[in-house]
């Protein structure tokens, strides 16, 4: 462990430029297109981030050797899917997307059209709400229409609502995944040691493992700064991911949360229309500490490529 330890340090501080190292046929399962000169942000947005194109993602998997990825709509663009519409079909057939909807008003044809270019989930993005009802009905409603499409239901809500979640995906009859460790915050983030030391005392920690355990609930290996403050290793990030891992190594996937966008912290004097940077991240480093986590050489294909084949119904030979 020592020895792979420096090996990221040494990454990380740039004595050592390398790529990362993935296995043949890695998935991310976690990205954003952000396009504001073709498809316009919401205007009722939290924040601004500058674009992060299709051009740009490709110089990013490209340079680390990943033909396959998941967009995730970001909330900046609200329920407006062109986006993620056209950077599937820009990728012709190599991704799978996530969408956001309005239930209220999404109509079975345009269902088909997202399902038809790569779609296969729907997410709930409620990570600062404390409304649980809230969270409840989303879930509720999407799982009506993600059923009978054989899609995924993805969660960014706050840990503690999966306690009431618990028994809700436990007969959903769909598959469900988390973002980011199911946003299980360590003590550099919440100021409470224990949270590092033993996940199992957060709320809702206890249920994600459960619902892990039986097969329902896959989560994303993914953004421990979304979670933790010790960058850049997160080391305190460890205990909660080796859990998990552990817990369901069938049921974890690796993400990068490319560009990497600061959400509301990033905004600055000028407010949350005024574009702001992205998140200085060492996304080799974290790759090979996603590796280190992960423990062994079986699990880090599980992580990268298996688990995610599965997740997103690829069916097709690299």
């Amino acid at each position: 462990m020592l020895k792979r330890s420096l090996a990221i340090l040494s990454i990380v501080v740039g004595s050592i430029a390398v790529a990362a190292r993935v296995p043949e046929g890695t998935w991310d399962s976690h990205i954003h297109i952000i396009d504001p000169d073709n498809f316009p942000l919401d205007s009722d947005r939290d924040y601004t981030p500058k674009p992060a194109t299709v051009d740009n993602c490709t110089e990013f998997q490209e340079g680390r050797g990943i033909k396959h990825a998941v967009v995730v709509l970001p909330s900046v663009y609200g329920t407006n899917n062109s986006v993620l519409l056209d950077a599937l079909r820009y990728f012709d057939g190599q991704y799978r997307g996530i969408a956001v909807v309005d239930v209220e008003t999404i109509t079975d044809d345009e269902l088909d059209e997202l399902h038809d270019a790569g779609v296969r989930g729907l997410r709930i993005n409620l990570e600062s709400s404390n409304d649980t009802e809230k969270i409840i009905s989303n879930v509720n409603a999407y799982v009506a229409i993600a059923k009978p499409r054989d899609w995924v239901v993805q969660l960014w809500v706050p840990l503690s609502a999966m306690v009431d979640l618990h028994p809700i995906i436990q007969s959903a009859g769909v598959t469900f995944v988390a973002d980011h460790f199911a946003h299980a915050q360590v003590g550099s983030k919440t100021n409470n040691s224990v949270n590092t030391f033993d996940p199992y005392k957060s709320a809702g920690f206890p249920e994600v493992v459960d619902l892990v355990q039986r097969k329902l609930l896959f989560v994303k290996i993914s953004a421990p700064y979304r979670n933790s403050k010790q960058d850049p290793l997160y080391e305190d990030m460890r205990v909660v991911a080796q859990t998990l891992i552990a817990a369901g190594p069938d049921m974890v996937v690796y993400g990068s949360d490319w560009p990497h966008v600061a959400s509301e912290e990033g905004n600055g004097p000028g407010g949350p229309l005024v574009p702001s940077n992205y998140r200085d991240i060492n996304d080799a480093a974290l790759v090979e500490i996603t590796k280190e986590w992960a423990g062994s050489e079986a699990q880090i294909q599980r992580l990268f490529v298996d688990n995610p084949r599965r997740l997103w119904q690829w069916y097709s030979e690299d």
